[in-house]
């Protein structure tokens, strides 16, 4: 997906919430800004608006020293939806249909994003996706391939506290051989290898790593596992904006769960803002 000119008021807007996580020197917050500005001023707009966004947060890190200004939210939101483990496994029992239940539970906890600085009421939004459902519904094509024997599945996955909704619906596809892939270093509030170990996801399924710390997938910085998984996969199953910035228009059978979290993308898609979809893109 190419980014838009809202994009780069929308990178410095995250630069700026980012380094005032870590200081409240005006000074070097001034100086991560001019300093993202600069870069921004380089980058091609036809690019993805996730590698519009990467330079607010690796700037936050070369000039305040702080890799990873989110990892004490990560830890209590991972937590958090650890403690609503149970009642979540209740919702999922009362349902007629398990697994269309755990796509919308997991559509659900797509809310959890510090990068889009909007607050965020998880019970809330659990209420309010069973009860609206899918803006965008192609969950048919993927329950029916499901249905037609076991297959190998890789799932993308994006934030922390998110993660544990994934958890649920990847022990839905016991039947099937899943790969969960995470970010290789820490970005925003995105999933790592110790967030996936937080919520007990190594004990569920092989979990690997993009290979990288960039904002969504950065082909030119791919590890060889993420590169056989894309390879060998049957079905990828792709959550939030960042993923679906980066991997829309690729080759493979994807199926998009996400809520749209701006304009840009709601208009993308042909929702409205604050929707939630899944979007099948069948393999070329």
């Amino acid at each position: 997906m190419k980014a838009f000119l809202d994009c780069i008021p929308c990178a410095l807007r995250q630069a700026l919430e980012t380094v005032r996580r870590v200081t409240d020197d005006p000074a070097v917050q001034l100086a991560v800004m001019n300093e993202v500005n600069r870069r921004l001023a380089t980058l091609d707009i036809n690019r993805t608006p996730a590698a519009l966004s990467r330079p607010a947060y690796q700037v936050v890190a070369e000039l305040t020293g702080a890799a990873d200004p989110y990892a004490a939210d990560k830890r209590r939101h991972n937590q958090f939806v650890l403690d609503r483990y149970e009642h979540l496994k209740s919702l999922l029992d009362a349902a007629p249909n398990r697994l269309h239940r755990a796509l919308q539970l997991a559509v659900a906890g797509n809310v959890i994003d510090l990068g889009i600085g909007v607050a965020f009421d998880i019970d809330r939004e659990i209420e309010r996706v069973l009860k609206a459902g899918f803006a965008r519904d192609d969950s048919a094509d993927l329950e029916a391939e499901l249905a037609a024997g076991p297959k190998r599945i890789l799932y993308m996955l994006d934030n922390a506290g998110e993660a544990v909704f994934d958890k649920l619906l990847i022990e839905e596809l016991s039947a099937h051989q899943v790969t969960a892939c995470v970010r290789g270093g820490p970005i925003i509030n995105d999933v790592t290898i110790d967030d996936a170990r937080q919520i007990g996801l190594t004990d569920v399924c092989r979990v690997i790593t993009t290979g990288s710390n960039a904002v969504g997938v950065e082909w030119a910085e791919t590890g060889d596992d993420l590169k056989e998984a894309f390879a060998t996969a049957d079905l990828i199953i792709s959550k939030g904006q960042a993923n679906v910035e980066t991997l829309m228009g690729r080759p493979e059978n994807l199926y998009f769960i996400l809520k749209a979290k701006c304009q840009c993308v709601a208009r993308e898609f042909g929702v409205r803002l604050g929707d939630v979809m899944i979007v099948h893109t069948p393999r070329a």
